[in-house]
């Protein structure tokens, strides 16, 4: 989860678009859900037209199992399985290449 108006979000953006360019023929899936009001639409998908992912707004998105997001960047990495291997309601929020090849790479590759 992320928003326009979130430095940190912004920063991590193109790690996040070189690691799925690279590993998306793998089944990486990667969705980035807008956190921002809905009549800054435009202005979320402004800001995505370099990026390759999809966006959503969470708004046209079921929130309720999330609780309450109080901060952003927000990443949870899910497996093939459906279970969640990876939040970040704990722990520095920033990714970047080298976490990105740790954490999900491995996953990736698991049968």
């Amino acid at each position: 989860m992320w928003a326009t108006w979130c430095a940190p979000c912004r920063e991590e953006m193109p790690a996040l678009d070189a690691y799925y360019r690279q590993h998306r023929d793998e089944g990486f899936v990667l969705i980035a859900l807008s956190m921002d009001d809905p009549k800054d639409s435009a202005k979320v998908l402004e800001m995505m037209k370099p990026y390759s992912f999809p966006v959503g707004l969470a708004r046209d998105a079921e929130m309720n199992g999330y609780g309450r997001i109080w901060r952003l960047p927000l990443t949870f990495v899910v497996d093939r399985k459906g279970i969640l291997r990876k939040d970040q309601w704990h722990g520095d929020p920033a990714l970047d290449a080298q976490l990105l090849e740790q954490g999900i790479t491995p996953l990736l590759r698991a049968p």
